[in-house]
């Protein structure tokens, strides 16, 4: 793996010296003109091509383009990004994880329109409560980035930036149905006083989701008691503010989701195992800029209840044993998570400085009840977590902007308080404790150096250091999970990554574009399940994680400079990612040093093509993930086989029809073409959904 990453040092370093041998005036007149601004990497608004780092933007028009179905999925097209959706739309938990850091969730920070989505509890993101068709683009930066976002930004920051307005009066309509009796209908609605972009404006989006989903059973596993997944979703998404010039404006937004997610499984409840999420999120934000200053106040609230309704039953043959075989648990959580983001920049000659402040509360109130049969068992979890931090920045450009320092130093600190578990199961009374509180800071520095040979040709370098605190769940939650009884860990420490990492972007024609990056990441402390006994398990400081990846990306317009209309916009693109992340020092069990993180595959790509022309547009994919672990030791039992899934997109508007034609698009997509069926989770009896096929029909007006 050494010789690899050296080899990538040394095509860095060969970059300058191929393009200086050639023609350097055709190169320089063929430089890369990357106009696109960005937020996310430094929270002020920064040209693309100047940021010191990795950053890819997937913007509205190729979100629309890509046979997705909901964010996380596009997400998945970009390299060093893996994402888990086990059971298609129906999936309870998708994950997204970046850079090897595993699936464990929280390591990745997940924001909309700058704010955190990742609970305090169990770390991780509803991804189904994202309606793509408020999705303006996506930013996301790879790599470490706590010395300007604090915790769980490890494995870098996705940035999920919504519409606003831009007309006196827009909207559209869709519907869609898909495999599995998939029915999707979205409206918008949206305005604004001024089409000169003051004044105010507003936006109202809807969606209506359902899904009967599959029996993710193999056949000859299933029992009397096997059903299909589902889906039932309703989303109500509100956004009113007020433009006061360029840079300043006032914004409220306030979203409603409500979401049943059934797991193929009912026995006596109705609708059998289920998840449910019924979630209020708040947000109100002032952004301003004046004579060089700019700054911004994010201020939310959001507010989840959790449900979940779980049953099983040992015994499948013997109706006689069924209630002494039968078990059913419900689960109430209440989670809670406020907070306000803060900074203030000023561009002072090359400079550009930053400054802020963010604090954030988390709250966990969980209840399950055990209802099998009398008496009825209860266990309570409760926790709440508390953020604060600080940051300094400096971006610094010299040398008529051919090189660029940015510079980062931020102080974080967690404390977790009034935790406390209580139960009357006589098991597990052990566990019964009201816990002491815990206060953890960390300090994040980051250091990154670009430099331009030519305007075409870039090379950057980078140090990081990040944190997560632990999750309340892990510390405070006794519980079943995972087919066994998980045990708290209220001495359960934060993990901290250190990374370092090299990149390049050569563009030798304009139709060309070229890109590479190598990291390597050294984690302490990271968190772990380690199983304690045959029955239990509990989420432990495992010690020393290593990581090394390489990144390569291309994207080629073979025919951008021909007459014919035809070919003049196709496209063809690729990735490849190489990531290995092994436990390294491990004092508790020695056993598991070397192995893999579960859930990371070493070995990923994406290749593939986009057409657009007058007659039908596409655009065709192929995905490959590489064989993974889904259990700590690496055992071939548990291991998930590599895979390859071909998805296409075909669609065309109706302009044929004359102008109010041009308004209507009818789309077709199909993921996993060629219906591979393969195990998708650490359980040998999860398939995945197969082929799925989707028809839209939408108008906008």
């Amino acid at each position: 793996m050494k010789r690899i990453f050296g080899l990538l040092v040394l095509s860095l370093v060969a970059f300058p010296v191929c393009a200086l041998a050639g023609d350097e005036g055709t190169a320089q007149g063929k430089a890369a003109q990357l106009d696109d601004m960005v937020v996310t990497a430094t929270r002020t608004e920064e040209p693309l091509k100047e940021i010191p780092g990795r950053v890819e933007v997937i913007t509205q028009t190729q979100l629309k383009e890509m046979p997705v179905q909901t964010v996380d999925e596009a997400l998945s097209y970009i390299s060093g990004i893996h994402q888990e959706r086990s059971y298609g739309v129906a999936t309870h938990s998708a994950t997204v994880s970046m850079r090897g850091m595993g699936n464990t969730q929280g390591r990745t920070l997940v924001l909309v329109d700058g704010v955190p989505q990742n609970t305090s509890d169990m770390g991780s993101v509803n991804w189904n409560r994202l309606n793509l068709e408020d999705v303006a683009r996506i930013e996301v930066l790879k790599g470490p980035a706590a010395a300007v976002y604090g915790d769980n930004a490890m494995g870098g920051v996705i940035n999920i930036i919504t519409k606003k307005p831009t007309k006196k009066f827009e909207g559209s309509l869709s519907g869609s149905y898909g495999t599995n009796a998939d029915w999707k209908f979205r409206g918008v609605a949206a305005g604004r006083s001024s089409e000169d972009l003051t004044g105010l404006y507003a936006r109202v989006s809807a969606l209506t989701h359902t899904n009967q989903g599959y029996k993710d059973t193999p056949s000859e596993q299933q029992t009397r008691w096997t059903k299909n997944t589902f889906l039932d979703q309703k989303s109500l998404n509100t956004k009113l503010g007020w433009d006061f010039g360029p840079g300043t404006n006032l914004e409220f937004q306030y979203t409603k989701d409500n979401q049943t997610v059934g797991e193929g499984k009912e026995i006596m409840a109705y609708q059998g195992t289920n998840r449910g999420y019924d979630t209020d999120l708040f947000q109100g934000r002032f952004n301003f800029a004046y004579e060089g200053w700019s700054g911004m106040v994010n201020a939310y609230f959001g507010d989840t209840h959790y449900s979940r309704q779980q049953e099983s039953i040992t015994d499948n043959d013997n109706f006689s044993k069924f209630l002494n075989s039968y078990s059913r648990t419900d689960t109430k959580v209440d989670r809670q998570s406020y907070g306000i983001m803060t900074n203030v920049s000023k561009v002072w000659g090359p400079n550009t400085f930053t400054v802020g402040f963010d604090y954030k509360m988390g709250v966990m109130d969980g209840t399950d009840y055990q209802r099998s049969y009398p008496p009825i068992y209860y266990a309570t979890d409760y926790g709440k977590i508390r953020n604060y931090g600080i940051f300094a920045q400096d971006q610094l450009r010299l040398f008529d902007d051919k090189f660029v320092i940015l510079g980062g130093l931020r102080y974080d600190n967690a404390t977790t308080f009034d935790g406390h578990y209580d139960t009357n199961q006589p098991k597990f009374s052990q566990y019964t404790e009201y816990y002491d509180d815990h206060t953890w800071d960390d300090w994040s520095p980051r250091i990154a150096l670009k430099y331009f040979f030519m305007p075409n040709l870039s090379a950057y370098a980078s140090y990081a250091h990040a944190f997560r605190a632990p999750l309340l769940d892990d510390m405070y939650r006794t519980g079943k999970m995972m087919g066994k009884t998980k045990i708290s860990n209220p001495h359960l420490g934060p993990e901290n990554v250190d990374t370092f990492e090299i990149g390049g972007d050569y563009e030798p024609v304009d139709n060309l574009k070229l890109a590479a990056s190598g990291y390597h990441s050294i984690g302490h402390d990271f968190q772990s399940y380690i199983t304690t006994s045959s029955t239990t398990q509990q989420v432990q400081n495992v010690g020393e994680v290593m990581i090394w990846g390489l990144e390569f990306d291309v994207k080629y317009d073979p025919f951008k400079f021909t007459n014919y209309d035809l070919w003049k916009k196709f496209s063809l693109f690729g990735n490849y990612t190489y990531n290995e992340s092994r436990i390294h020092k491990f004092s508790e069990d020695p056993t598991l040093e070397g192995k893999l993180l579960t859930y990371t595959p070493m070995h990923s790509w994406n290749v593939g093509f986009n057409w657009l022309n007058p007659y039908l547009n596409s655009n065709v994919a192929v995905q490959y993930v590489g064989k993974m672990f889904s259990d700590s030791t690496n055992t071939q039992a548990n291991a998930i086989d590599p895979h390859a899934l071909l998805n296409g997109k075909v669609w065309r508007n109706f302009d044929f029809l004359g102008k109010y034609g041009e308004l209507v698009t009818m789309s077709f997509s199909v993921q996993n073409i060629f219906d591979h069926r393969y195990y998708v989770t650490r359980s040998s009896d999860a398939w995945n959904e197969g082929r799925t096929m989707y028809l839209e029909l939408s108008c906008k007006f």
